[in-house]
């Protein structure tokens, strides 16, 4: 009876074997490497030629359903190799994944939390609004919780009057407005530097000089300015020392001959060309620099 049971009872490997037959997709790579073996092609010359991957070719022969690409990839990989095999079209359309026809009709989720669309239901609409007010109402019993602490201020805060913001006048502050000079810098940007150096060199320019005569022989000296202030001294002759302001005119009638010398500040004085015996001296204008047109 053992024995019997045993010769009767099917194998368990012909009953894979005939399952993996039934395999659109292993059917069809049998298909497909019968016909590539018969053309002599190894895969990867398989591969060469028609720019599918090896992995790609022996998923399909083998039936690797999980190894293939997508189906978009994998519907105009088919038609390459039906075209370079010279197979019928559409012959490798069984390793194609099965489609779901429009009117077959998905079984229906469990409904949970995470499966609603909010706004596009009415379920996530009311879902959306029961979380809204569960919000506000959390945030006006912190916003009590904190009124009770006096921690929040139920009243707007007034505005600092005018006369409170104005800061008192530090004892720096008040040093410096009785003694400016602590500031040089604030002097020199106001150019009070400038016009002390302004008012130096003018009285500067401005003072008495020093005219020196050395005479070897008597000569009538005339001196004149521009106030018509005239000087005359007859037959004077050696050495004369006069402080004078100018501008002023020297006349030395006769002309200094060799010897002479008319000084103004210890330089020598040059006569005025074509008048050997007449000296000028002009007023000296205050030099102003360049900085003190742009100081304000």
């Amino acid at each position: 009876m053992l024995r019997f049971w045993r010769r009767r009872r099917p194998e368990p490997g012909s009953a894979g074997a005939a399952g993996k037959l039934e395999d659109p997709l292993l059917a069809a790579g049998q298909q497909l490497r019968e016909r590539r073996e018969q053309r002599g092609l190894s895969l990867r010359q398989l591969a060469l030629e028609t720019r599918i991957s090896t992995p790609v070719l022996e998923a399909l022969e083998r039936g690797w359903r999980d190894r293939l690409p997508e189906a978009t990839y994998l519907r105009s990989m088919l038609p390459l190799l039906e075209a370079e095999l010279e197979m019928p079209p559409g012959c490798l359309a069984a390793a194609l994944p099965a489609q779901r026809s429009p009117g077959s009709h998905q079984p229906q989720r469990r409904f949970t939390p995470g499966s609603i669309d909010v706004f596009t239901t009415w379920q996530g609409t009311v879902l959306y609004a029961v979380l809204t007010l569960g919000l506000i109402y959390a945030l006006n019993l912190e916003q009590q919780r904190l009124a009770g602490e006096g921690r929040l201020a139920l009243r707007p805060i007034p505005p600092v009057p005018a006369d409170e913001q104005q800061k008192p006048e530090s004892a720096a502050q008040s040093l410096l407005r009785v003694v400016p000079g602590l500031r040089p810098l604030d002097q020199a940007a106001s150019g009070q530097g400038l016009k002390l150096l302004s008012q130096g060199q003018r009285s500067e320019a401005s003072g008495p000089g020093l005219l020196e005569l050395e005479l070897q022989q008597s000569s009538r000296i005339t001196l004149s300015s521009n106030g018509a202030v005239s000087t005359d001294l007859a037959a004077a002759s050696g050495q004369l020392r006069l402080p004078l302001t100018p501008p002023f005119r020297l006349r030395l009638d006769p002309a200094p001959g060799p010897g002479s010398r008319v000084l103004w500040n210890g330089l020598p004085l040059a006569a005025v060309a074509g008048q050997p015996g007449t000296f000028t001296v002009a007023e000296t204008p205050s030099p102003r620099p360049a900085a003190a047109a742009s100081s304000p």
